[in-house]
């Protein structure tokens, strides 16, 4: 009778050893997957960034005149809104363009000086935390 209940207690002690190293080894593959998940992500966003910045450094080695223009057409009206005499205008022409330009227009335009100045990189990050505060913002309310 001692025989059959110590083979009945090494048969259960058995069974939940075996289901221990199953446990074990599913979460040692979990982690492996895990990890290799991780890897691959820094790897694209480091290659992702290398890329930005290449194109970046190209697009400032081939800086023409459409940089100057953008320079002087972003200042211009800073500058003139110091002069009392024409700082109604200013001021009439940036309200104009906050009432009427569409938002499609100020994205073309942002991409046009994210293009003409090299700010791939930046807009990069911007956009990955932007997406990471929403989805964060999503899954938590």
């Amino acid at each position: 009778m001692i025989g059959l209940i110590t083979s009945v207690i090494g048969l259960v002690g058995g069974y939940f050893k075996d289901r221990q190293t199953i446990k074990a080894r599913k979460q040692a593959r979990q982690d492996k997957l895990e990890e290799a998940i991780t890897t691959a992500q820094t790897r694209r966003i480091e290659q992702g960034d290398a890329n930005a910045a290449e194109l970046d450094r190209l697009s400032i080695a081939q800086r023409g005149w459409k940089d100057e223009y953008l320079l002087i057409l972003t200042t211009l009206p800073v500058l003139l809104a110091f002069v009392p005499s024409l700082a109604p205008y200013v001021g009439s022409g940036f309200h104009a363009l906050a009432d009427n330009v569409p938002e499609y227009y100020w994205y073309a335009l942002a991409l046009i000086y994210i293009d003409t100045f090299g700010f791939r990189r930046m807009l990069r990050v911007a956009i990955e935390h932007w997406l990471a505060h929403k989805t964060k913002g999503t899954l938590n309310g």
